[in-house]
């Protein structure tokens, strides 16, 4: 009778392979609803006209995924209709807040928009930032009067805001 042991190695291999597509999607949340700054009238004369407050109801909601060493900007602007003369309308973008992941960039600081394009988030790379409220980057809107001598009566004055999200 033989006794002995028989060691064997065998291996397979199976091979796979996938794609990750180039994603870049923008929203506004929770929706893209106009928003009214009203600017108050004095009820007494010789006081100013009362600027409205801030308005910070909209977010930002971003996914993107880049190739290698790329980054993502957005951009705002004026894009239809015209600002009266004597004011200015800010943005302030916050810092990135929600349930999302990855690479968010960062906020630009306190920008006075014109019809030209400026940098709100630059340096986005792989990221989701959540959806939906509370999720993103907050956009707070307001007046400022720049020129008092400037100022004249308009009924309503209506603005579109254009966010673009690019490729650096």
């Amino acid at each position: 009778m033989l006794v002995g042991s028989v060691m064997a190695q065998t291996t397979a291999s199976a091979s796979i392979s996938f794609n990750l597509p180039s994603v870049g999607l923008l929203d506004l949340e929770p929706n893209n609803s106009a928003i009214t700054l009203a600017m108050q009238s004095p009820t007494e004369a010789g006081r100013a006209l009362t600027v409205p407050s801030s308005n910070n109801t909209k977010w930002l909601n971003v996914t993107s995924s880049v190739a290698v060493g790329v980054t993502r900007k957005i951009t705002a602007q004026i894009s239809s209709g015209t600002l009266p003369a004597g004011l200015n309308l800010l943005l302030t973008v916050s810092a990135y807040s929600g349930s999302g992941s990855g690479t968010f960039g960062t906020a630009g600081s306190n920008l006075s928009l014109t019809t030209s394009a400026q940098n709100v988030v630059t340096g986005i790379g792989g990221a989701y930032t959540g959806n939906g409220a509370n999720n993103g980057y907050n956009l707070t809107y307001s007046l400022q009067i720049s020129n008092y001598g400037q100022l004249k009566h308009d009924a309503s004055t209506s603005l579109t805001i254009t966010y673009t999200l690019t490729d650096n």
